[in-house]
């Protein structure tokens, strides 16, 4: 049984039997009924396959060898229909090649609407008018060739009317409901029809119902069909948009297709309700569980209206061990929902590798495990205003509650502490309550929405968001699911800053910039120059329309209706009114916009002292940047490679197209000027590949320390120059030279912080000492208590610009001079040498030798001669 509710149970059938068993060779029972060969009646049966979740523009698309008999048939039918067109080459002779070519031109149709028009015209020198034609089926138990029957009506029909329908105008969703209007084919169809490019003329279909299932639906295809004043044909039941009794047509068909509907939906419901309450089987089962066939009191086997012999839930025998585990685990290790879904991957529990923690979850607090099945739950709704389906709980006293004791797998009270943990964890949890946003709606990091795994394919997002550090990575390849090989993460900040850099180096050149600024600029003079947008009578209508709504609830508000058919009826015409207000409203806005007129030109030089600081100006307004970037660079995907020399991590490397054309159509849109603003911006899009890896600084110093090895300079010099030790310096040249990475050992941790720097504290006071008062180094070490080498280290710290000045000459730093008499005595000795005293006499005073007062005599001719000759 299935704790969900049938999503279209009117295009269903009854759900209790309709999965089939196959083997290699079959048994038949005395009634006729199949058995795989060896297979006891009431032996459980192998569990369904699990299939991954399709692309939504994968929906309807049916197996490619079903496509090739669509070809197949098509070619044939038209092959006898036109033979000239088979004479001149235009429906080529049928070969494997060429059905494998038809295939994959339906395919990328479906998915994408887009069809050359350029094809069809060869076709157009043999018949005037061209035709169209669209197939549907709604359900797995249909047979595929329901889809290539009602193209084989539709070729006739054509045919017969003296139209022709080419390959390329072939549509058809396989296995979708024709309650869903947004269906694959079915859209893309329409696209088709409503591009005034194409000489589509006629639309075939088989009968009226496949195009859709929904009267609404069917009026609206009437109304595009009318408008743009082509035909459509049923090839089967004769229906004409083009009759005089079309609207009358469509009114019947809508009145019975929905009453078939409603009778259809409440058998099948009832039937459901009824195999609920039996206990067999309604749709697929939970781990652990799988289907044998039903007995009745008697011991027989019991069949459906079908045929088919009725299943019931039993316990699997091959998976109950994994929801065993699953439960001991969770509740009795411990383990994270995170850590077991990883684990659930790697094994392939159930041969599946796409578990999820929400998959997880569910199965922790399905009350299956127990023995208690639940069906209808819920059920699915169309929400008329925001047209879409949408899921809606039903009242407990709905619950069709099955329980067996026999089909328990897991004790009473693991289950309970698992659903107490889960409980715990959700009250817990910072998510809980809060309404979670859309990527690509409300970017929260510059590149989200716009990072996509190249393996997977899924959206990379943030898997660590705290305030200071963020990560973003694939899901998917973080829990090695889905065969994904992303399994690192990388910084935001790391990602921001080399994408954005080699996007401002080579897409937002300076030549580029110019190019545009100039263009825009002409741009804002043409709109300037456009007349004004009268906004009076717009605003005229919205107060009418707003009127009309205020006397509509206020009619709801008195009316004494006891059934609430009257206000449904006021509130069906409030919503149709207010639907016209909103978008009078949004005309109004954007002609108000329009209407500025006073929009100062582009600065170049301005421009570009934006992008010089590119990353801080596009994180003021995060959403709108995020999708300024997602529109010029579109998709970019992420693979990893493994860095040589390095056991952990990879880096990431980014796969984009960057398009400034691209962008302009954004900001402008389809205006009648936005093609000359952005013809020749940027030339045609090319691929780009970006390293995203965070660069250590050893290997960013590696070439500089090298090269100023080579030109002379000592280890300690350089070590100096760059404010590191000695080891670290000679870490950094090793690398540089053999390659070989530095291995880093962390220090204990203490609890205290690390040690304080001493020479960065004392680097002012050995400046002093050494440059004005001109002590030596042992005499600075021995006054400020520290060894003579962190007193070196705290003077060139001091002057590390003249010091790396040295290393770059390859030339010994330089650390000034000194004297052991001190400064004071050697500008005494100065003094009394410019007073003309005898060089003893100024020894003898001083308390120094006769030799030091010569030199000092010397150094000052010098300098004397060196003034004078400047």
């Amino acid at each position: 049984m299935s704790t969900c509710s049938n999503d279209n149970p009117c295009e269903t059938r009854f759900a209790t039997d309709d999965d089939q068993t196959t083997g290699s060779s079959e048994n038949v029972d005395v009634q006729g009924h199949d058995f795989p060969s060896g297979q006891q009646s009431d032996t459980p049966l192998p569990r369904s396959k699990r299939k991954r979740k399709r692309a939504r523009e994968d929906r309807g698309l049916p197996p490619d060898e079903e496509l090739a008999k669509l070809a197949t048939a098509y070619l044939d039918r038209q092959h006898r229909h036109w033979p000239k067109l088979l004479e001149e080459g235009l429906l080529p002779l049928r070969t494997e090649e060429l059905i494998r070519q038809m295939v994959v031109d339906f395919k990328e149709r479906h998915r994408t609407g887009e069809v050359d028009p350029q094809r069809i015209r060869p076709f157009l020198r043999f018949c005037q008018k061209i035709g169209g034609a669209y197939n549907r089926y709604s359900c797995d138990n249909s047979s595929p060739t329901s889809a290539l029957d009602q193209m084989v009506n539709s070729l006739d029909k054509a045919h017969g009317e003296g139209r022709f329908i080419p390959w390329e105008y072939v549509f058809a969703d396989y296995s979708v409901t024709g309650l869903d209007p947004s269906r694959q084919g079915y859209s893309s169809y329409k696209s088709l029809v409503s591009n005034s490019d194409h000489p589509l003329e006629t639309t075939y279909i088989d009968d009226f119902t496949r195009a859709s299932r929904d009267e609404l639906e069917w009026w609206k295809l009437a109304a595009l069909s009318k408008r743009l004043n082509k035909r459509m044909i049923g090839a089967s039941d004769g229906f004409d948009v083009s009759s005089q009794d079309w609207d009358v047509k469509i009114t019947f068909y809508g009145l019975v297709s929905r009453l078939f509907i409603k009778g259809l939906r409440e058998k099948v419901r009832r039937g459901m309700r009824g195999a609920a309450r039996r206990g067999t089987c309604l749709g697929k089962l939970s781990l652990g569980f799988t289907r044998r066939v039903h007995r009745d009191q008697n011991g027989n086997v019991a069949y459906g209206p079908d045929g088919q012999s009725i299943k019931e839930p039993c316990i699997d025998p091959a998976t109950k061990p994994f929801l065993l585990l699953l439960y001991e685990l969770f509740v009795d290790r411990n383990w994270t929902t995170y850590k077991i879904v990883q684990h659930f991957n790697k094994t392939k529990v159930d041969g599946w590798d796409g578990w999820t923690e929400r998959a997880i979850k569910q199965l922790l607090w399905s009350p299956a495990s127990i023995g208690v099945f639940i069906w209808n739950r819920t059920r699915r709704e169309y929400d008329w205003d925001a047209e879409k389906w949408v899921v809606v709980k039903n009242p407990r006293a709905a619950w069709e509650v099955y329980y067996d004791r026999n089909l328990a797998i897991v004790p009473m009270d693991k289950w309970r502490s698992a659903r107490q943990k889960l409980a715990e964890m959700r009250r817990n949890s910072p998510l809980t309550g809060r309404k979670r946003s859309r990527n690509q709606i409300s970017a929260t990091t510059l590149f989200s929405g716009t990072l996509f795994c190249e393996y997977c394919g899924t959206e990379l997002k943030l898997n660590r968001s705290t305030s200071k550090y963020k990560q973003m990575a694939c899901l998917n390849g973080t829990f090695h699911a889905r065969d994904c090989h992303l399994h690192t993460s990388k910084s935001v900040k790391v990602i921001e800053e080399c994408l954005l850099a080699h996007i401002r180096s080579v897409v937002l050149t300076d030549a580029a910039i110019d190019d545009m600024v100039t263009r825009a600029n002409d741009h804002l003079e043409r709109e300037a120059a456009k007349p004004q947008v009268d906004t009076a009578s717009m605003k005229s209508r919205a107060r009418k329309l707003q009127t009309k709504i205020d006397r509509l609830v206020r009619k709801v508000e008195d009316a004494d209706d006891e059934d609430g058919e009257l206000c449904r009826g006021y509130h069906k015409r409030i919503v149709e009114l207010q639907k016209d207000l909103n978008r009078l409203n949004a005309a109004i806005r954007d002609a108000e916009v329009s209407n500025r007129r006073s929009v100062k030109p582009l600065d170049a030089a301005r421009v570009k002292g934006y992008l010089a600081n590119l990353r801080s100006v596009l994180n003021d307004e995060i959403p709108v940047a995020a999708e300024a970037i997602r529109q010029l660079t579109g998709p970019i995907k992420i693979r990893q490679e493994p860095i040589p020399g390095r056991k952990h991590g990879a880096r990431w490397i980014a796969t984009f197209n960057p398009d400034l054309m691209r962008v302009l159509r954004y900001v402008v849109g389809d205006g009648p000027d936005s093609s000359a603003l952005a013809s020749g911006i940027g030339g045609e899009p090319q691929a780009i590949e970006v390293v995203i890896e965070k660069v250590p600084i050893y290997e960013q110093l590696a070439p500089d320390f090298k090269r100023l090895r080579d030109a002379g300079a000592s280890i300690q010099s350089i070590a100096m120059a760059y404010g590191m030790t000695w080891v670290d310096a000679k870490r950094i040249l090793d690398f540089a030279e053999t390659g070989q990475r530095p291995k880093w050992k962390a220090g204990k941790r203490t609890g205290t912080g690390s040690r304080p720097t001493k020479y960065l504290d004392i680097s002012s006071q050995v400046a002093d000492l050494r440059d004005n008062q001109k002590m030596s180094f042992p005499r600075i070490a021995a006054r400020l208590g520290v060894s003579e080498e962190t007193a070196r280290r705290g003077y060139d710290h001091a002057h590390r610009a003249s010091l790396r000045e040295a290393v770059e000459r390859g030339e010994a730093p330089r650390r000034g001079s000194y004297s052991h008499l001190g400064e004071e005595k050697m500008e005494a000795i100065r003094k009394l040498l410019r007073e003309g005293k005898e060089t003893s006499a100024i020894a003898s005073e001083v308390g120094c030798s006769d030799g030091t007062v010569r030199r000092v005599r010397k150094q000052m001719q010098v300098g004397t001669d060196t003034e004078e000759a400047a």
